[in-house]
């Protein structure tokens, strides 16, 4: 019949080191030379990863040294887009006037965000003012947006 619990080893309890010789031993993993396939054939199984080698099965994952780099988030992303949501070209239009980044003719102002390296715009917040506005991309929230508050929405290049 087998136990319902593990038996509690109760040899040698107040000896340091519980019969395994020097402290330390007998503890994880880096006292076998790691689990699975780390840094095992570098210090116990050398000389079985190298008969292997000479057969001509050299496992892929037991590569020595270290293996490229992690590249910076934005470095991996292909183009960073510049966006701008509606709420704030609501705010800031009469400033972009100002700096002669945009023009006004009547209620209506015109703007081209490609000349400001913006790329995208996005349909967050409320549009009060009539915008006219040229750029890459908008988002279906955004150009429902301006098209409501009276404006239109051209886009440089033509979406096929």
């Amino acid at each position: 019949m087998a136990r319902k619990h593990k038996k509690k080893i109760r040899k040698q309890r107040g000896n340091r080191t519980t019969g395994y010789g020097r402290v330390g031993q007998h503890r994880k993993t880096g006292q076998r030379a790691g689990r699975g396939k780390t840094t095992q054939w570098k210090k116990s199984k050398r000389s079985y990863y190298l008969k292997q080698k000479e057969l001509g099965f050299p496992d892929p994952d037991w590569k020595m040294g270290k293996k490229g780099f992690k590249r910076p988030q934005d470095v991996t992303r292909l183009s960073k887009t510049n966006i701008i949501n509606v709420k704030d070209l609501d705010l800031k239009i009469d400033d972009f006037v100002k700096q002669e980044k945009a023009t006004k003719s009547g209620s209506t102002y015109e703007i081209n965000l490609a000349d400001m390296n913006i790329q995208k715009v996005l349909g967050r917040g409320k549009l009060n003012k009539k915008i006219n506005i040229t750029v890459e991309k908008a988002s279906k929230g955004a150009i429902n947006k301006i098209e409501e508050a009276g404006g239109k929405v051209s886009f440089l290049y033509s979406e096929e």
